[in-house]
């Protein structure tokens, strides 16, 4: 709080609260010409005054101090939880009020929140009412069932119990609730498979073979429907694995060829591979054996370097000899197959 006074001589200022000197912790800055109030609680509402005097007189400011706190309310009330029965309760509700109005709570935040405990109310006997059970389970799974539940009439009363009363007491307030409906509507659906294929490949080990077979949706009636409709279903095997004499199979390799040359870059030797059954030993499609690594039937051979002078041979080829380093070297080879 201001004192604006000016003198000459510089007036002595004296400060009081209600007529009554200053006995509160405060501070005077400027020369006195300013209060300084330290913990405003500490004061109620009321009148502050300074006096100012020299030698040539005395002059007085009054300034009135109105104190105003944020405080919680708790005069509203929440709705009921129930019309009627014995659980009925409300909660005061909790406003921040400032002289009277109310504000955000948030101002509030530094006062202590005052304890708030349940009220009950409307605990009365409640009118007759229709009472239901869940529902069975339904009587078949597809093609139309049937389900059912229990329907009472009764009164709860204000100490918590439920009072049976008769169908004619609750058909006077509502209509009665159904006891039965149909369920499970949905067509009755299975899979269907069809016979396996022949066990006869292709072959994936030593006389096993995979055999396939379709599978299929339809009603208990043969018509066919969508797969969607049976994938609550567990579906059948589509394919299996199977024993077969067929892939009773293996690689047959014969004997090497002498290799085309016995020097150099070119030369390369070959053999015959043929699948073949294991018991007649005829030959076979060579896709039964493919289970297993066809082995090679070329190779190369001899490519060691070739000194001069050494002779080179090959199917029908004529021989050709190298020359002295230095000479014309000329050969004359047949170019058909060896």
């Amino acid at each position: 709080l201001g004192c604006a006074v000016d003198g000459h001589p510089t007036p002595n200022i004296t400060w009081l609260y209600s007529s009554e000197p200053l006995n509160l912790q405060h501070h005077l800055l400027a020369a006195g010409r300013v209060l300084q109030i330290l913990n405003v609680s500490d004061f109620t509402d009321g009148e502050f005054s300074c006096l100012a005097q020299n030698e040539a007189g005395s002059l007085t400011q009054k300034v009135s101090l109105a104190i105003q706190e944020y405080q919680w309310s708790v005069d509203k009330m929440t709705a009921c939880s129930a019309s009627c029965g014995h659980k009925g309760v409300q909660l005061p509700q909790l406003r921040c009020l400032l002289d009277g109005a109310e504000v955000n709570t948030s101002y509030c935040r530094e006062t202590p929140k005052p304890s708030l405990q349940p009220i009950a109310c409307n605990r009365r006997d409640c009118p007759s009412r229709w009472m239901v059970t869940s529902w069975s389970l339904c009587t078949r799974s597809c093609g139309g069932g049937i389900q059912m539940r229990r329907v009472t009439c009764q009164r709860l009363t204000a100490k918590g119990s439920s009072v049976p009363m008769s169908n004619e007491a609750c058909a006077q307030v509502s209509k009665r609730p159904v006891d039965t409906q149909n369920c499970n509507r949905q067509p009755c659906v299975e899979w269907v498979a069809s016979p396996w294929s022949q066990c006869n490949g292709p072959c994936i080990g030593p006389r096993l073979a995979v055999q396939h077979r379709q599978i299929f949706c339809q009603t208990k009636d043969g018509t066919s429907v969508s797969s969607d409709q049976c994938s609550a279903l567990p579906r059948p095997l589509s394919t299996q694995n199977c024993w077969t004499d067929v892939c009773g199979v293996h690689w047959r390799v014969s004997l090497w060829t002498v290799c085309t040359a016995t020097c150099g870059n070119y030369g390369f030797q070959s053999r015959r591979v043929d699948c073949v059954h294991n018991r007649t030993n005829k030959l076979v499609m060579e896709h039964h054996c493919s289970w297993r690594p066809r082995p090679s039937n070329w190779q190369r051979c001899n490519i060691t370097p070739c000194e001069n002078g050494t002779l080179l041979r090959g199917g029908d080829a004529e021989q050709c000899r190298g020359r002295k380093e230095g000479e014309v070297v000329s050969q004359k080879c047949h170019t058909g197959p060896c």
